[in-house]
C-alpha cells in the first residue's frame, strides 16, 4: 500500500483521480447535509477530507525525497567536473558577519571575491557547518541567498543556487554563474544565510563554540565579525594562528547597538589551514 501510494503521488498530476474522487465526496457530503441527510453527509465529508490529507502528506514526503536525490546528484556531477576538468577558483577576499541571536539562531552575511583559475568557470561552492548534534527536523528552515554585488544602480540580482547536505551538520552551496567567467577574472558575491539553532548549546551556556574557515589556496584577506545580543559577555581564543608566525588581529568591542562584537582579521591564510575563534560565554 505504501509503495503504491508513493508511486501514485509521484507520477499523477496535481489533481489526479483520487483527489477528484475525494473532492467529489466532500461536495456530495455538503449537499447531503444541506438536504437534511446529516449522518450520511458528514460521513462523506469526513472520508473525503481524510483522503485529501493523506494524499497531501504523501505527496509532500515523496517530492521532498525526489528533491533531495536530485540535489545530491547535481552536487556529485559538479564535484566530478571540478576534479576532471580543473574547474578551480581562488578566494581573494572574504568578509563574514555572524549575528548570533539569544535563542541560538544565526544570521550570516558574507561578501567574498574569487579569482578564476581555469579557462571557464560556471560555478563555485562553499561549505558551512554547525558544531553540535543539530536536529534534522530544522533542515528545511535553513535559507541561503546569493546575489551579485550592487554598485550604483547595477547588480544585486540573485544567482542560481543549489544546496545539498553532506550530512546533517554540513551544508554545501553551489553558486551557478549567469555566464562563464574566464581565467583571471574576478567575481564577487554577497551571501545571506539563516541557520536556526546553529549556536543553541553555546547561547544556553552548555558548550563553547568554534567558528572556523578554511580555503583551498592562500587567501590574502579574511575577516570574521561576530556579534552577540546586548547584555551577553563572551570570552574568546584564537584557533589555528600563532603570533610569531601569522599576520592577524583579534579584537573585542561593543558596537553602536550595544552588542559585544568580536573581530578576527587574518592576512595570507595558508591553503587548507583551519583558522578562527573559540567562543565561550562569560
Amino acid at each position: 500500500m505504501g509503495s503504491w501510494l508513493r508511486d501514485y503521488v509521484v507520477h499523477s498530476g496535481v489533481f489526479g483521480p483520487l483527489e477528484a474522487s475525494a473532492a467529489a465526496s466532500v461536495a456530495a457530503g455538503f449537499a447531503a447535509v444541506a438536504a437534511g441527510l446529516r449522518a450520511i453527509g458528514w460521513m462523506l465529508v469526513t472520508g473525503g477530507v481524510t483522503v485529501l490529507v493523506v494524499l497531501l502528506v504523501a505527496n509532500r514526503v515523496a517530492w521532498h525525497r525526489r528533491d533531495d536525490a536530485e540535489r545530491r546528484l547535481l552536487l556529485r556531477y559538479c564535484d566530478t567536473l571540478e576534479k576532471r576538468h580543473g574547474r578551480k577558483w581562488a578566494v581573494k577576499y572574504w568578509h563574514q558577519e555572524v549575528d548570533i541571536r539569544s535563542n541560538g539562531d544565526v544570521h550570516q552575511h558574507i561578501a567574498f571575491t574569487i579569482v578564476v583559475r581555469c579557462d571557464e568557470l560556471d560555478f563555485c561552492s562553499f561549505t558551512d557547518r554547525t558544531n553540535w548534534d543539530w536536529p534534522v527536523r530544522l533542515i528545511r528552515r535553513v535559507k541561503v541567498k546569493v546575489r551579485s554585488v550592487q554598485v550604483g544602480g547595477e547588480g544585486g540580482t540573485r544567482f542560481g543556487v543549489t544546496t545539498a547536505w553532506l550530512d546533517h551538520r554540513r551544508l554545501k552551496t553551489m553558486v551557478h554563474l549567469d555566464e562563464p567567467a574566464l581565467r583571471g577574472e574576478e567575481v564577487s558575491f554577497v551571501v545571506d544565510v539563516f541557520w536556526p539553532a546553529k549556536c543553541a548549546p553555546f547561547m544556553k551556556g552548555y558548550l563553547p563554540d568554534e567558528l572556523l574557515v578554511s580555503f583551498g589556496e592562500i587567501v590574502p584577506f579574511a575577516q570574521y565579525v561576530i556579534t552577540l545580543p546586548v547584555g551577553y559577555h563572551v570570552r574568546v581564543d584564537k584557533l589555528g594562528l600563532v603570533p610569531t608566525r601569522d599576520d592577524y588581529t583579534l579584537t573585542q568591542t561593543v558596537n553602536r547597538a550595544g552588542q559585544p562584537e568580536t573581530t578576527l582579521t587574518v592576512c595570507d591564510i595558508p591553503a587548507y589551514r583551519k583558522v578562527g575563534v573559540k567562543l565561550d560565554l562569560a
